[in-house]
């Protein structure tokens, strides 16, 4: 994969275009060397984007079926503590 300081790809941000678009590449571009990012098609990033939502779909319905027998039973699950208001307003549920 090319990697492009962000000052070099400014100068040749059309080309840089150009191997995206043409699925040659898909350089990274970093600032002073570091936090890289790396140019995609918008078809690329919106399948990025859906397999993200899929991926949070499966993470909750797999919570849902984790929680079930506590809500059937009338319980909180480990995890999902209640609290009253007044907790809430004077902090005591942060201690």
């Amino acid at each position: 994969m090319d990697s492009y300081p962000i000052k070099e790809a400014r100068n040749c941000l059309g080309d840089l275009h150009a191997s995206v678009v043409h699925g040659r590449s898909h350089p990274r571009i970093t600032k002073n060397g570091k936090d890289p990012v790396v140019l995609v098609r918008e078809e690329e990033w919106q399948e990025l984007q859906q397999l993200r939502r899929e991926r949070a779909a499966r993470h909750a319905d797999e919570e849902a079926g984790r929680i079930k027998a506590y809500l059937d039973a009338g319980e909180t699950p480990p995890g999902y503590e209640v609290y009253t208001r007044e907790q809430v307003i004077s902090g005591d549920w942060l201690a």
